[in-house]
């Protein structure tokens, strides 16, 4: 790049452009690819313009995640309390798996004041819900376990390109028949179009859990 082209991209970077670029490079060639210098270079510009708008890699990082916890739909207009928990879990675990690499960070919680928003608006809908404090206390780490947990596993299901065949498979698990059988729904169901929705199932199971442990009282 000239200098006087890369003069004029340093005076136009910003702090959201380079978050949107590194979730591009991110998405892209995964988390493992994104250093300052590949953005930079991403972007077309001298790695060192980067450090104007962000202190350093980790404080970019959590900018992403940030980005990705401020997408959710915090469902603050719904007035029950479960289609609110089922549209912003659902919105959660949407925003996870479009983003693969959120899983590969230390500190995947890490998203700023948007993480904040979403863990209040959670609080919000299980104080709608009439469950005791005590109860959303554990109510709100069950959820976050859950949401994370399903959408991590999600995201790393194996392509059915690269998965064994079904004779293979039920080679391998013919000692195991409840296990043969449950990797037998696995093949019938040809696209994800046809499964069932696992994930609100689970979703209402904890949610059926929490309304029997208790109302507040």
């Amino acid at each position: 790049m000239k200098q006087g082209s890369d003069h004029i991209a340093r005076n136009r970077l910003s702090r959201e452009l380079i978050v949107d670029a590194a979730i591009e490079v991110a998405d892209r060639e995964g988390l493992g690819a994104m250093s300052m210098r590949r953005l930079a270079a991403a972007m077309e510009v001298e790695a060192m313009s980067l450090y104007n708008h962000v202190a350093d890699k980790n404080d970019l990082q959590t900018a992403m995640v940030g980005r990705i916890w401020d997408s959710v739909d915090l469902a603050l207009d719904e007035a029950a309390w479960r289609p609110a928990l089922h549209r912003l879990c659902g919105s959660a675990s949407r925003a996870l798996r479009a983003h693969p690499w959120f899983f590969a960070l230390s500190l995947p919680g890490n998203g700023g004041t948007a993480r904040l928003a979403v863990i209040e608006a959670t609080l919000t809908h299980l104080h709608t819900g009439g469950l005791a404090p005590d109860v959303s206390f554990h109510a709100l780490h069950a959820i976050d376990g859950y949401v994370y947990g399903y959408s991590w596993q999600a995201s790393e299901f194996a392509a059915p390109d690269v998965m064994p065949d079904a004779d293979e498979i039920a080679r391998m698990l013919e000692s195991r028949p409840f296990l043969q059988a449950h990797a037998a729904q696995h093949f019938a169901m040809d696209s994800e179009a046809s499964q069932p929705d696992g994930f609100a199932f689970g979703l209402d199971a904890l949610l059926d859990g929490f309304a029997l442990t208790g109302a507040d009282r």
